[in-house]
């Protein structure tokens, strides 16, 4: 992350204004929006620290514009730290997460055959599958789906780190998150998305 602008307002309606202020006035992307409570909304974006800090101070003004009062408060971290990536998650892929995992997996019948069958996999199979994965690709992971089925896909998943996972998830086009949110998500994220994208 180069640079984080945050601004605080009162209401959605003028967050919105403020939102929108920032993204024409400068070369920024729009990182959140975020209900606080108490009617307080927080928009964060992110990009070169010159970009940002002119987005901040145009989205300020839009709100001023409206009235003084609505703007709580504004701020540009320059160099903000890595560890804050974590918790700048868009809170709109977090539900999104949450509901897919809520929703059983749709699988295939033959996909549940086979996974009755898969505990009596032979070792070589089995380490033929941990080689697969030292350098994942959709194309072994989808054949994976295929002849052993979602679960065991899953379970192999799990065992790769997180980089590893979020450079996979790099090469689907209909993956759940996309651009710099996958360089955001954190192994439980990515594990949903990958299990909402096979059971479908």
């Amino acid at each position: 992350m180069q640079a984080l602008g945050l601004i605080e307002t009162i209401g959605l309606v003028v967050a919105i204004e403020s939102a929108d202020a920032m993204l024409k006035a400068a070369d920024v992307t729009l990182l959140e929006k975020t209900f606080v409570g108490g009617g307080l909304v927080s928009i964060a974006v992110t990009g070169e620290v010159a970009a940002v800090k002119a987005a901040v101070d145009a989205g300020a003004a839009a709100v001023r514009q409206i009235s003084n009062s609505l703007l709580v408060s504004q701020h540009v971290i320059p160099r903000p730290s890595e560890e804050l990536e974590n918790v700048m998650v868009s809170v709109t892929v977090l539900r999104t997460l949450e509901t897919e995992i809520e929703k059983p997996a749709k699988v295939k019948t033959t996909a549940k055959v086979e996974t009755k069958i898969e505990k009596s996999i032979p070792e070589d199979e089995q380490v033929s599958i941990e080689k697969e994965l030292d350098d994942p690709n959709k194309e072994a992971i989808d054949k994976m789906v295929i002849e052993k089925g979602l679960e065991e896909a899953l379970e192999a998943l799990k065992k790769l780190k997180v980089i590893k996972l979020r450079n996979l998830a790099r090469d689907y086009k209909d993956f759940g998150i996309a651009g710099r949110l996958i360089s955001k998500a954190d192994k439980q994220m990515l594990l949903a998305e990958f299990k909402a994208y096979y059971g479908k």
